[in-house]
């Protein structure tokens, strides 16, 4: 039986500007380049985001659900404050408010794409 997801997979174009993106925008670690894909994580996480390069064309992960796009990944952030201003500052592609306001419970959530269009949602505890 499973214990943990160990690996999601997201589809890019370039692996150099897509690795340097990720560490960029969401200070994600690079932790192997195979030159076809790399291994990229948060520092203090165990599920690793493989990058696979593709010039397949309309290759995304984001989806939809009533023609409201979702994303594929999510992941929690302790300053929502930080990366607000870090998407901002990268001039990234936001979906919705890009201050990510106080939604249910008090949590905020902030829906973003990365440099090949596939949405990643952050959201804090």
């Amino acid at each position: 039986m499973g214990k943990f997801i160990s690996h999601v997979q997201i589809p890019v174009k370039n692996l150099k500007e897509a690795a340097e993106w990720y560490n960029t925008c969401l200070d994600c670690t690079l932790y192997a380049n195979f030159e076809e894909f790399a291994i990229i994580g948060f520092q203090d996480d165990r599920t690793h985001i493989f990058l696979w390069q593709t010039s397949d064309r309309g290759t995304v992960t984001t989806f939809t659900v009533n023609g409201e796009p979702f994303p594929a990944i999510g992941f929690q952030v302790d300053d929502m404050d930080a990366l607000c201003r870090k998407i901002s500052e990268a001039g990234v592609k936001v979906h919705g408010d890009p201050q990510a306001p106080r939604a249910e419970e008090g949590r905020r959530f902030l829906k973003f794409f990365d440099l090949d269009g596939n949405m990643l949602v952050a959201h804090t505890a």
